[in-house]
C-alpha cells in the first residue's frame, strides 16, 4: 500500500513527464513551421502537442482527484 505523500509524488512526476510532450511538440511544430518553412511536419507536431494536452488534462483530473480522496482521509482522522 501506497502512502499519500508517495501516490501524489507519482502523479506529480507524472504530470510534468507528460506536460513536457505537448511543450517539446509545440516548440517543434514552431521551428518547422517558421524557421524550416515545413508545413506538414508542423501539422504532425500539433497534432502530437494536441494528444499531449489531452493526456495531461487527463493526469491533472486523476491529481485532483487523488487529492480529494487525501483531503477527506485527512478530515475523517481528525473527528
Amino acid at each position: 500500500m501506497k502512502s499519500n505523500g508517495t501516490l501524489l509524488a507519482e502523479r506529480y512526476d507524472r504530470l510534468i513527464k507528460h506536460g513536457e510532450v505537448p511543450y517539446q511538440a509545440n516548440r517543434r511544430a514552431l521551428k518547422a513551421f517558421d524557421i524550416f518553412g515545413e508545413d506538414e511536419e508542423g501539422h504532425q507536431e500539433l497534432l502530437v502537442m494536441l494528444e499531449g494536452i489531452d493526456i495531461f488534462i487527463g493526469d491533472l483530473e486523476a491529481f485532483e482527484h487523488d487529492t480529494q480522496i487525501i483531503a477527506r482521509q485527512a478530515v475523517a482522522g481528525f473527528r
